[in-house]
């Protein structure tokens, strides 16, 4: 394999990714205003080429609201990580894009703890309430 002539020639079409630049001012160890902080680091993340601002561990609606309309690119904020603002909500706040993290993979296993205590308990089974059935999680996988 040869490699390709220049940087450019190797790179994807712009349209083909979103780099999604991450700061962690919200999860502490910045000496000044995390806010002013996040949205410097922004405006530099921008300059360079982000196409978007990803922004773990804000808390406050307010503090989002602020940040989206501070930083002239679309904002990425977790849901569930440090705060539990629905998604129509933070979309109304100027969020364009909404990350899960492992928050799905958190919930899971809290219900497999849940599972676990009430076999160990109780043994009884309410934790498969609501749960989908195998013959329908079969039907799922073979189409």
């Amino acid at each position: 394999m040869t490699a390709p002539r220049s940087l450019e020639a190797a790179a994807a079409p712009r349209e083909a990714f979103v780099l999604n630049a991450r700061t962690d001012t919200y999860f502490g160890g910045v000496t000044g205003d995390p806010f002013d902080e996040t949205v410097e680091r922004a405006l530099r993340y921008i300059e360079a080429g982000a196409d978007c601002i990803f922004v773990p561990g804000v808390v406050e609606a307010d503090t989002i609201r602020r940040l989206a309309a501070a930083i002239p690119a679309p904002l990425n904020i977790v849901a569930g990580l440090a705060n539990t603002i629905d998604t129509l909500t933070l979309f109304s706040l100027g969020v364009t894009r909404v990350s899960l993290g492992g928050s799905l993979a958190r919930a899971a296993l809290s219900l497999v703890e849940r599972a676990g205590r009430e076999l160990l308990l109780s043994g009884t089974l309410g934790f498969l309430d609501g749960a989908i059935s195998y013959a329908e999680l079969q039907r799922r996988f073979d189409q």
